[in-house]
Formats: C-alpha cells, sequence, structure tokens
C-alpha cells in the first residue's frame, strides 16, 4: 500500500506517538493511577488501565516526558476490556495549556525525543 493511500484513510486530525510515557489519572476521590500509554497525540491518548474508569469520566492527566511535566483535563470516549482483564481506555483532552499541547506535537514529531 502506497503511502499516501495509508496518509488519506488516516481519520485522526493530530499524529500520534509510541514510545516511554510516563501516564498517571485521576478523578476526585481517587488516588492517582498508574497506567501505560500506548500512543499520545496533542488531542488524547490511548492508554491501558487496571480497572475500568467508565464512559464519559471526566479524569485529570499527568504526563511525564524526560523532565517535563504535562497536566491536562480528559474525557473518557472509549473503554475495551482486554483479554488479562485490564481495560483499553481512548482519552480525549477537554483542558490542556497551548505550552503543553505543543510539547506534545514536539514529541510526536520527534523534535524531543
Amino acid at each position: 500500500m502506497k503511502e499516501d493511500s495509508l496518509t488519506r484513510s488516516e481519520r485522526r486530525a493530530e499524529k500520534r506517538c509510541i514510545g516511554d510515557v510516563r501516564v498517571s489519572l485521576g478523578t476526585p476521590g481517587m488516588p492517582a493511577l498508574p497506567v501505560t500509554a500506548l500512543n499520545v497525540s496533542a488531542s488524547g491518548m490511548y492508554c491501558i488501565c487496571p480497572t475500568r474508569l467508565g464512559d464519559l469520566t471526566r479524569v485529570d492527566v499527568h504526563i511525564k516526558i524526560d523532565e517535563a511535566e504535562i497536566e491536562a483535563r480528559a474525557v473518557v470516549i472509549r473503554e475495551e476490556e482486554q483479554h488479562d482483564g485490564t481495560w483499553g481506555v481512548g482519552l480525549f483532552y477537554t483542558r490542556i495549556s497551548l505550552d503543553d499541547r505543543k510539547l506534545i506535537c514536539d514529541l510526536v514529531d520527534g523534535n524531543r525525543l
């Protein structure tokens, strides 16, 4: 398949990065929950979570990339139970600073790795 065919078929507006990014999620009354980020973009992320959060749940997101720390608010837009009992969780950022969004864009473009 040609590269331009793959690009045209991509539905996401933002490029994604796959790499070693430390992420934790939190909700009011719940301690920070470490999750495994499978991919991260400037508009959201997909991660593996040990527990179900619930569709449309708002979560606080803490991302650590190198020495930089990013704080955001996100909403759960998708959950999929995995074979091992964990949950694949799609998050969409509802609140993130422009500087933090730019930092993620730089990471995805390879400028911060």
